[in-house]
């Protein structure tokens, strides 16, 4: 994305970690819910591609590496699409590097194992996988579930981001709106987002230095919001 810091983007992906522990998303996401597995729904969803999209159901499963090669928002970097993780440890982080050192700018090889799960709307990436040229004044909103689940690491984060109105002002790492009212926290990698929700499970030593602490709006998630 035009708006993302290309240095830090993986942590907005971050960006972007959850409280739920099980392994399949819903295939839609209600207004002012977290991302959550359902065994009453069955719908199968179709059409993802090697790096773990699938832009007609909206949606991103697979690690955290393979976001960032597969984006659209990396179309124009050598990176785009060349490669793909399937787990296989340090040495693949170790080609990346050799093909394309300044990878390690954009993520830390600890994150080499994160898994990480996405959900957006058609205003924040098309079906056809096209941003548009701004978010403000749209509803876009993403929500990004990432995990850990290794030997020496167990740790989730959802964070929940919306569009920014043209009309919020910015204090002190806090939006506010017209009526001088907290809507969300300052997203420091996507200008033309806002954090509305963060929730964080287990002992995440990327947090608060890289990802943000606990965090709830107090005008609720916004997704779907006038």
């Amino acid at each position: 994305m035009k708006k993302v810091n290309y240095l830090f983007v993986v942590f907005v992906l971050l960006l972007l970690f959850s409280s739920c522990q099980k392994d399949r998303f819903m295939d839609s996401v209600p207004v002012e819910t977290e991302l959550k597995s359902s065994n009453a729904d069955k719908t199968k969803l179709t059409g993802f591609d090697d790096w773990g999209f699938n832009f007609t159901a909206q949606i991103f499963e697979g690690y955290l590496i393979n976001a960032m090669f597969g984006d659209p928002v990396f179309k124009d970097q050598e990176h785009f699409k060349e490669m793909v993780y399937h787990g296989e440890g340090i040495s693949f982080w170790e080609e990346v590097l050799v093909n394309y050192p300044y990878f390690q700018y954009m993520m830390p090889s600890g994150l080499l194992d994160c898994k990480l799960k996405m959900k957006w709307n058609s205003e924040l990436l098309s079906r056809e996988g096209i941003y548009p040229s701004t978010w403000i004044d749209s509803n876009a909103w993403i929500v990004f579930h990432y995990k850990m689940n290794t030997d020496d690491q167990q740790w989730t984060q959802i964070r929940t981001l919306v569009a920014l109105k043209s009309s919020y002002v910015l204090n002190n790492g806090l939006w506010y709106n017209e009526n001088g009212d907290e809507v969300g926290k300052q997203s420091y990698y996507w200008p033309e987002l806002m954090i509305t929700k963060v929730i964080n499970n287990g002992d995440n030593p990327f947090v608060p230095m890289a990802m943000p602490a606990d965090y709830r709006s107090p005008n609720g998630a916004g997704m779907g919001k006038p």
